[in-house]
């Protein structure tokens, strides 16, 4: 039976391009009277939760009703509004005298019933469940709740007060070749999880790409779910990955502000509001495809390379190129882009190939990147100049396409807004395009617009956390309090920080957005060893394009290696 599953899942992998991994509940029922270690051998259990096709539909299955993979397809139950000829039913499941539970028909279909409205005599309007089937081939992306229980004990021995928790991860990624074992190859930062009043949430992933101390960065980020509970704010910090963590400050900031506007950071921690985005009017690929329905608004369904077309021996096979048109007033000089753009699992994963090709000569790389020497100024023209982690924003002017901006890519578990201010007062006429050309399988989007209005007056107020008590009972308040490189250490998966802020109060009349700011670093835990791939890092360095080649080749390697791992089951 597990060989036989093994065996689906490997082979769902293969044919699946990406997947994302959306909100995975640990659930805390009780106090188990077993080691940690002894549960966690225990692993973890999947669910497919929803799926995106090629085509940008999102189809969501009935919760507590997983989907499963069923030959060479997905075969779940999803709720819509279908139209029934009375005539062609063949049995009513009643709950009570009156209400509809269930309707089977002649032909064989069974409707799990939520309601009905009666259209005519012959035709009945219900909104139900029922069995859908999506081929492998039409699916992009994949939602997936992941149960994990040794997270729960470990969870759980951070209750305060008795309170139950559930705690919410949302993570979009690449295909994850350990099923079982979830992130093993996912190297990222610190997961940080609000508390709404019942669970925690899974809210912020900062400074993704930062895996080193001369990398570090401060990032400021939305904390969507976090809420106001009896004068205090929550906040748990964890780290889940193979990596130490360094976390140098975090603090909250409160922003009081017009219900009317929408409170967006920049990458400097500038605070900007958005009153008026408009989604592009427009938005093609390189082959001239309508992605709109991908990125014009904020939602569940994402655009993302189609690695299936892709050949790395072909140049103009390395980058995607979108072209997105906007409207613009007349004479603007200024305009606002609110991105919700992030690093794929990929991404995630092939860096830590890029460190190990390094091999021994690893440590004195990142001791010169540490002081700024010449190994530092390389590696941010790496990052500049191949986009894998930064990606220009180009607008097309009156003497041509210029670069106006970068978009931050995130830790690839989750993503939030950023602001990015672009300057178009070199740009004529009413329309204002906008080019990305992300490498090949390293960037999602979820969303982008702009907004020209003026930013609004805002109250802001910085938060210092009032208690901030580590696995280990120990205040680590004054590790957490300055940008002082004095700071929380976590060596080991399962290290983790549970914060306390008290609220202030909120101002008459205004909406309250509540931020993080966060600055630290990560060391991915890795060998490094043998003599360093010369060659490869000469043309990491050197070699335009190279480093998105190098990627494509290793993920079809990658995925070489899962569908041969299928054939042995």
């Amino acid at each position: 039976m597990e060989g036989d599953m093994f065996k689906k899942i490997m082979t769902a992998f293969t044919l699946l391009a990406f997947f994302v991994f959306s909100t995975s509940c640990f659930h805390i029922h009780k106090t188990v009277q077993q080691s940690f270690e002894m549960v966690a051998r225990r692993g973890r259990t999947t669910e497919i939760v929803a799926i995106q096709t090629k085509s940008g539909e999102y189809i969501e299955f009935r919760k507590g009703h997983p989907a499963i993979i069923l030959g060479d397809s997905v075969v779940g139950e999803t709720l819509k509004a279908t139209e029934i000829d009375k005539a062609n039913i063949q049995k009513l499941g009643m709950k009570g005298k009156k209400e509809i539970e269930e309707i089977v028909t002649k032909d064989g279909k069974k409707y799990t019933v939520i309601s009905t409205v009666e259209e005519n005599e012959k035709v009945v309007r219900v909104r139900a469940y029922s069995a859908v089937s999506i081929p492998l081939s039409d699916i992009q992306l994949v939602s997936i709740r992941t149960v994990n229980v040794g997270m729960t004990i470990l969870a759980h021995g951070l209750i305060i007060g008795g309170v139950t928790l559930i705690i919410g991860l949302v993570v979009a990624s690449a295909v994850n070749s350990a099923w079982n074992s979830s992130t093993e190859d996912v190297h990222s930062c610190p997961f940080i999880y609000s508390f709404d009043g019942e669970h925690y949430v899974f809210d912020a992933e900062p400074y993704g790409a930062a895996v080193c101390r001369g990398l570090k960065r401060t990032e400021w980020a939305a904390m969507d779910n976090l809420k106001d509970v009896n004068g205090q704010y929550k906040v748990l910090v964890a780290n889940e990955l193979d990596e130490t963590q360094y976390t140098d400050e975090l603090k909250l900031i409160a922003v009081d502000h017009p219900r009317d506007v929408k409170v967006v950071p920049d990458t400097s921690g500038r605070i900007h509001t958005f009153a008026r985005p408009s989604p592009p009017q427009k938005a093609t690929d390189e082959k001239g495809r309508d992605i709109l329905p991908l990125v014009g608004q904020e939602d569940k369904i994402f655009w993302v390379s189609r690695v299936e077309e892709k050949d790395p021996e072909k140049k103009d096979d390395l980058r995607d190129e979108l072209i997105l048109e906007f409207p613009k007033p007349e004479g603007a000089t200024q305009a606002k882009l609110l991105a919700n753009a992030w690093t794929t699992m990929w991404g995630s994963m092939v860096a830590k190939k890029f460190l190990e090709a390094r091999g021994s000569g690893l440590s004195q790389w990142v001791a010169d990147v540490n002081r700024r020497g010449p190994a530092y100024n390389k590696a941010m023209s790496w990052y500049m100049n191949e986009e894998l982690y930064l990606l220009k924003v180009w607008v097309e002017t009156k003497d041509g396409w210029k670069v106006k901006g970068l978009i931050n890519g995130g830790g690839p578990c989750v993503s939030k807004d950023k602001a990015y201010i672009l300057d178009v007062s070199d740009v004529a006429g009413e329309v204002l395009k906008i080019k990305l050309r992300p490498p090949v399988n390293f960037w999602m989007l979820n969303h982008l617009a702009v907004d020209y209005s003026q930013d609004v007056p805002v109250r802001a107020v910085e938060l210092s956390a009032v208690t901030a008590i580590d696995q280990n009972g120990q205040d680590i308040r004054a590790k957490l309090a300055a940008i002082d490189d004095e700071c929380l250490v976590a060596p080991n998966r399962g290290d983790r920080a549970e914060l306390t802020f008290l609220a202030p109060a909120q101002a008459d009349g205004l909406e309250r957005t509540i931020l993080l700011k966060v600055s630290g670093y990560y060391d991915i835990h890795l060998d490094a060893e043998g003599e360093p791939q010369t060659e490869i890092i000469e043309k990491m360095d050197n070699e335009p394009g190279f480093t998105a080649q190098f990627a494509l080749k290793e993920y079809l390697k990658w995925e070489a290696s899962l569908r041969a791992r299928a054939e042995k089951h």
